[in-house]
């Protein structure tokens, strides 16, 4: 049996209302361009809410030095932990010489709030307060993403994008020990047996770090999951 390692889980808080999505950035995510449409003016409203409350987004990362990065094999060992992240986010993580795995949530507000609304058959409304939640706790894994690429640059390291288990062909099960490296954090975030977390409006991962490594272009156009938030983004730029 392997002794438990305690890493240093890199903490971030940000108050909601500098992560949450302008209402221009939110009607092009929905796609909403009448601005006396019901559904606008509840965006607008929502949004006003939110702003003012004492909210905030937290996340963070913990790193571990690569010992193994099998693009064939699609497998990436971490200090002893075994990632099955497939041959796809191997081949992004070229280069990588360490990993930093991240967790962020922005809370369990917007989960509960549209689990509320869609109870209550007021299924726009759900739609809108997910959204937000999305774009939130996006803004502020950039905020953290950012954060770390001016720490390594420091060391005169580059960084490269950040992947998350469920997407680019990395299997969800890989939740198990990605939360598993990061151990206890401050984040609050739980993961359930189907490895899906909770708060809902959370996102965990993985980032490359080394002399070699390098952001690129997501694959949107290769990738065939239409639920991605990165795609969705992607497509609207």
């Amino acid at each position: 049996m392997h002794d438990r390692v305690e890493r240093r889980f890199h903490t971030y808080r940000y108050p909601l209302s500098e992560v949450l999505p302008s209402l221009d950035e939110l009607a092009r995510y929905l796609r909403m361009d009448d601005t006396e449409h019901p559904a606008y003016l509840y965006m607008q409203q929502r949004l006003a809410e939110l702003i003012s409350s004492d909210l905030e987004a937290v996340g963070g990362y913990a790193i571990g030095r690569v010992e193994e990065l099998d693009i064939a094999l699609g497998r990436l060992t971490v200090e002893g932990v075994s990632f099955e992240v497939g041959s796809q986010v191997c081949g992004y993580l070229k280069g990588a010489d360490e990993a930093a795995f991240f967790l962020c949530t922005a809370g369990a507000l917007f989960s509960d709030e549209a689990h509320a609304l869609n109870e209550s058959g007021d299924f726009m409304e759900a739609y809108i307060i997910d959204a937000i939640g999305s774009l939130s706790v996006e803004r502020a894994m950039d905020r953290i993403h950012k954060a770390l690429e001016t720490e390594q640059a420091e060391r005169g390291l580059k960084i490269t994008n950040r992947y998350s288990p469920g997407y680019c062909n990395w299997p969800l099960k890989d939740q198990r020990p990605l939360f598993g490296f990061v151990g206890e954090n401050s984040t609050g975030i739980v993961l359930s047996e189907s490895c899906l977390m909770h708060p809902i409006k959370s996102v965990s991962g993985v980032i490359g770090i080394g002399e070699k490594a390098r952001r690129r272009a997501y694959g949107c156009v290769i990738c065939k999951n239409t639920t991605c938030i990165y795609r969705r983004l992607v497509q609207k730029e």
